[in-house]
């Protein structure tokens, strides 16, 4: 109760504070606001430039080819030239199964067949893409909506069924029918939707311009072993005599489609050896190139895990040119051959539907994975999001605990039925990669194929992307280098170097223009980045611009981190690099040949350059080596052809070429490191505290400024 005796006039208002009080809490909050900007303002900016580069990202579309006029007896699909005929047509009514869904359009030029009285046996081997798993008997795999029998043998087995038994039904439904029969017999025209066929895809990527060592010393980005870009832009220039666009060049890519002379690792230490080189730039003659090479541990045949492998092949009506479908039957055909009692392989087709063809089997079983094989059309729709679905399904059942344990796509890329949006479909493979089971992806076809698509679900799968564009490629890729590209032995390796700016002026990357990374995510385990396959080789090129007064000691530091496959935590290693004055006659012949490869990439980029074509031209001529498979020769032929095509004048090189015997592992200019292992304990509670102190002064900041800001109590005396 309130004292009757206290007169109202008693009630005072505390003090003001003194005049100084509240400016110098303003001024201590505002200071503490800008040392957080000070201090966190860097890593806003690179968020942010990271943020806007990825909305910046397009798609180039490629300009079409000159429409050929067709002959009497064809018509044209897109610019394919393909018989005339009349289209099929949908199945009757009285043919849906109890799902409500009706047969497809069948394929061209098929003689209709009646369904009745079939052997589901001879109806698996000519349909072939669900072809039977157990006779009389389904399987979940056949299906996503259950046990559906692998061969149909009534009216409602539709969906499950190759072959149906009414009127107008087809083998398969979902874009998978083979056979029309009466009045949904097999059209005489094109079976599948008609598409852009002038339509590739590819990711518009700005090249990697020079940084002020000054402003910023570090640089860190993600390792790509993606060979896809080289045999790509090869299709164009060898196949097509055509230049390709410049979004479908990526220079790494075509660095590191070839072998180099990299010294093997000594076995003690981490799975891959760094070799260093710094030597004049052929483009620009007062700047330097350091060329970091990285050389994978090939093991012995003994030491090679068991392989359980999915083979997810597009059976759609895309694929059915000769560069595409026929193309990966025989590669993978060639793959199996290498294949032991130890592995495992499946097959999972899609189309408009997905389902498995092959269930696990011995790779001692060649004959029925041939078979298999051998069996598989096109025809329908491209639901590849539930093919990738199925096949990783597929391949987590069979995991092989220790082994390898892989999904291979083989696709043009073309999705259009299911999840065809490109962030939804990225998204679905990083979360399947957490299951262990890496994803590489094989890109095949001309016209609508997605180039980007396939790049980034290779990249987000924990795997590697190669584009077939012929025989002899199908060979390299899944034979001669099997064990790169389904053996990882390193993942998630991350490169950041960090320039002495007394030595370095300005510096930037030579490609990698989407694998750059923020510093930060350097020390980071949770950010993915690339993987190393055994035997691989990766090479990673520095144009740098050296300060007026630079001298002889150390241009960089090269720190490097990596995860054994089984593992989570990163090891780091770290070495320094110095400049020893070479001249270009007295750089490694892989040192002269890289450089010519990256500057022919860069030319077909419109990277601005001192370089001709001549130039290019001569520079790869005098740095061919032991080229054991002849591909060095072959790219003269490419640099010759893009010379021409850009109006420049270039005799016609001697591209002749006999396998040679393989090289020594190294030359005397080049300097192998011995990687220090780096103890990350102390680093990680450094990193850690340093967040706290760029955290607190904006903390700080808020008490204060509410203090200066706060209306005075009221207070009884």
């Amino acid at each position: 109760m309130a004292d009757p005796n206290l007169d109202s006039s008693d009630v005072s208002l505390t003090p003001s504070p003194p005049g100084w009080r509240r400016p110098a809490l303003l001024i201590s909050s505002l200071s503490l606001l800008a040392l957080g900007v000070v201090l966190n303002g860097p890593r806003l900016a690179a968020e942010y430039q990271g943020f806007a580069a990825k909305r910046a990202e397009a798609t180039a579309e490629v300009e079409p080819p000159p429409e050929l006029e067709p002959a009497d007896h064809l018509v044209m699909v897109g610019h394919v030239s393909v018989h005339k005929g009349e289209e099929g047509k949908m199945g009757a009514p009285k043919s849906k199964s109890s799902s409500g869904l009706y047969a497809m359009k069948g394929p061209q030029n098929v003689v209709p067949q009646m369904a009745r009285n079939f052997d589901p046996d001879a109806a698996a081997d000519s349909a072939g893409i669900l072809g039977v798993m157990e006779s009389g008997a389904g399987h979940f795999l056949v299906s996503p909506h259950g046990g559906a029998f692998a061969v149909g043998d009534d009216a409602e087995d539709v969906w499950g069924g190759l072959t149906g038994t009414e009127v107008g039904e087809a083998y398969g439904v979902g874009g998978l029918g083979l056979v029309g029969t009466g009045g949904g017999g097999g059209g005489g025209g094109p079976g599948y939707h008609e598409r852009d066929a002038a339509s590739e895809r590819y990711a518009a990527l700005p090249t990697n311009v020079f940084v002020l060592t000054a402003n910023e010393a570090k640089s860190t980005f993600s390792i790509d072993v993606d060979t896809a870009s080289y045999a790509n832009t090869r299709r164009y220039l060898l196949d097509s005599a055509q230049l390709p666009p410049p979004a479908a060049v990526r220079t790494e890519e075509l660095i590191n489609y070839f072998d180099y002379d990299y010294p093997m690792p000594s076995g003690d230490g981490a799975p891959f050896s760094v070799t260093t080189e710094v030597g004049p730039s052929p483009w620009s003659p007062t700047h330097r190139l350091i060329h970091v090479g990285i050389q994978g541990h090939v093991p012995a045949v003994e030491q090679v895990p068991a392989r359980n492998l999915v083979f997810l092949i597009d059976v759609s009506g895309s694929m059915q040119d000769d560069d595409k479908l026929p193309l990966i039957k025989h590669g993978l055909a060639s793959l199996t051959e290498t294949l032991g009692p130890d592995d495992r392989v499946s097959i999972v087709v899609y189309a408009g539907a997905a389902g498995a063809v092959l269930p696990p089997t011995s790779g001692a079983d060649n004959t029925t994975i041939l078979a298999a094989l051998d069996r598989l059309t096109s025809g329908g729709g491209t639901n590849g999001a539930e093919g990738i679905e199925l096949a990783y399904q597929l391949a987590e059942q069979t995991f092989i605990a220790g082994g390898i344990n892989r999904v291979i796509l083989a696709s043009d890329g073309d999705f259009n039925v299911g999840l065809s949006d490109h962030d939804e479909l990225v998204r679905l493979v990083e979360r399947k990669r957490e299951s262990g089971v890496f994803l590489s992806v094989l890109g095949v076809g001309t016209g609508n194929f997605n180039d980007h698509m396939m790049e980034q679900i290779a990249d987000k799968g924990n795997g590697n992307y190669a584009y077939i564009d012929g025989m002899a490629e199908a060979r390299k890729v899944l034979v001669d280098e099997s064990a790169a590209l389904l053996h990882t032995i390193a993942k998630d390796v991350k490169i950041q170097v960090e320039f002495d700016p007394e030595q370095i002026a300005e510096h930037r990357l030579v490609g990698y223009e989407n694998r750059v990374l923020a510093h930060r995510d350097f020390d980071d385990d949770s950010k993915d980045a690339g993987e190393i396959g055994a035997g691989h080789t990766v090479t990673a090129i520095y144009e740098v611009v050296p300060t007026p007064d630079h001298d002889s000691g150390p241009l960089m530091t090269l720190n490097l981190r990596y995860k054994q496959p089984d593992e989570d935590h990163s090891r780091k290693l770290t070495t320094q690099v110095s400049d020893a004055g070479l001249g270009m006659a007295q750089t490694s012949t892989d040192y002269r040949f890289s450089a010519a490869v990256a500057a022919f990439a860069e030319a077909l980029r419109g990277t601005p350059s001192e370089a001709s074509y001549v130039d290019i031209l001569r520079l790869a001529q005098g740095s061919l080596g032991a080229d054991a498979h002849c591909y060095r020769h072959q790219f003269l032929d490419m640099v010759w052809q893009a010379g021409v095509l850009a109006g420049e004048q270039l005799d016609k090189p001697d591209s002749s070429c006999e396998p040679q015997p393989e090289p020594t592992r190294y030359g005397p200019t080049t300097i192998v490191h011995e990687l220090e292992p780096t103890d990350t304990s102390e680093a990680a509670w450094m990193s850690f505290t340093l967040e706290v102190l760029r955290l607190l002064p904006p903390l700080l900041a808020l008490p204060l400024f509410v203090m200066a800001l706060r209306r005075p109590r009221r207070r009884r005396e």
